[in-house]
């Protein structure tokens, strides 16, 4: 087990690994190597380099299994953001369908009202001609033509 230099926590598996060859060879005669990981610690999260004994290799198998874990988990959480943002799409496209609906009840609203208006005012004017007319104002409707 390899300590957090930060917080002073014991990890025990290492993230990644790699072998590194030795300079001096072993009595032996065999090359030595020595195997360096990176660790993540559990509690502050910290990442950082030690050594790891050969025994850590069997661990390695270990820790791919965490990471499969942890690629399920954040799947999981994935999924679930997948999920919500489909509901909230399907939220808005019904709230963009109602509004859609709504403007054109609106647009009709404002066109029946346009119609009102204008057969309204075709009427004043039909009074005000009847009117000059009964006055005998004659002259006025043929300034009114030249401008």
């Amino acid at each position: 087990m390899v300590k957090c230099p930060k917080c002073e926590t014991e990890v025990a598996t290492p993230v990644k690994t790699w072998p590194i060859p030795s300079r001096r060879p072993s009595k032996k005669g065999e090359e030595s190597k020595l195997i360096v990981g990176i660790f993540e610690c559990p509690s502050c999260g910290v990442r950082f380099r030690a050594a790891v004994e050969p025994k850590a290799k069997v661990e390695a198998a270990a820790s791919i299994k965490n990471m499969v874990e942890r690629i399920k988990g954040i799947r999981g959480e994935l999924m679930q953001t997948l999920k919500n943002l489909r509901e909230k799409i399907k939220t808005l496209e019904t709230e963009r369908s109602n509004l859609m609906i709504e403007i054109d009840s609106l647009r009709k609203v404002a066109e029946s009202r346009v119609t009102a208006l204008e057969s309204e005012v075709s009427m004043m004017r039909e009074e005000v001609k009847s009117l000059r007319d009964l006055l005998g104002y004659p002259e006025e409707e043929e300034q009114q033509k030249q401008r």
